[in-house]
């Protein structure tokens, strides 16, 4: 049984018995795991702010092979973003976040990339900026990670090269198609060309980088309908964040 210290970010909690909670943390040592935290009796605030969503905590747990659930023995705060709780439009993207990779994250793989990527993502939001490219960038960087960044570059049926304005985009496919493969599927879209850089150009950029990149207004938009229409195709899931983002108007 091995003890493990790493620093990890909460991404949900459950109530487990009156004094226990069972809490899925992003590590950045052991990725997603699943940890019984015990002897949490009802916390003062300033304590309770430990278990919260997307806090960035430093735990030990013991790991066990072939166990699906580990003991967590220490939680200690490290940073509880209160920038991102004053505004519900912050709130509901960084809950995005955690729910993300929650859900398109298997459980045990260890990612150091993934976990830097929602670490930096979290400390960006908390700074003035726009939340919607933010989300784009994170989106795109992570399905990177993932290994399901769309193909940009060559027809993903026939692997032919495209001309810029000469592709459709397709959420089946996984990429761009050229008009002679637009047959390979009927919900083929049009796409722009300055959408296809921006998701070129994201995945490549450091998010130190990130906020000298600029859209237009119909990129925005076109990436967001890209985006959701293509992690809901890939993930098959539904986000209860993005209704919470609807019910505020953040969408």
């Amino acid at each position: 049984m091995a003890i493990i210290k790493t620093d990890a970010i909460l991404l949900k909690k459950t109530q487990l018995r009156e004094t226990s909670l069972i809490i899925d943390f992003f590590t950045e040592e052991s990725g997603k795991i699943k940890g019984v935290l015990k002897g949490v009796r009802c916390p003062e605030p300033q304590f309770g702010a430990l278990y919260e969503v997307f806090t960035l905590d430093r735990i030990v747990f013991y790991e066990k092979k072939n166990k699906d659930l580990f003991i967590i023995s220490q939680c200690e705060l490290i940073d509880f973003f209160p920038e991102l709780r004053e505004s519900l439009e912050k709130l509901g993207y960084a809950s995005y976040f955690t729910e993300l990779i929650d859900l398109a994250v298997e459980s045990g793989e260890k990612n150091k990339a993934i976990f830097k990527l929602l670490l930096d993502s979290l400390r960006i939001l908390s700074e003035p900026g726009s939340a919607k490219r933010l989300t784009r960038v994170f989106e795109i960087k992570l399905l990177k990670e993932l290994g399901l960044m769309p193909g940009l570059k060559s027809c993903v049926s026939c692997g032919k090269e495209v001309a810029t304005g000469k592709a459709g985009f397709s959420i089946i496919g996984g990429g761009i198609l050229c008009r002679d493969c637009f047959k390979s599927d009927p919900k083929v879209r049009p796409i722009l060309a300055g959408t296809l850089n921006f998701i070129e150009h994201v995945s490549v950029t450091p998010m130190d980088k990130i906020s000298r990149i600029k859209v237009s207004t119909d990129v925005g938009r076109e990436l967001e309908r890209v985006m959701a229409d293509f992690l809901s195709f890939h993930i098959n899931r539904k986000f209860k964040s993005i209704e919470f983002l609807q019910e505020v108007g953040a969408l």
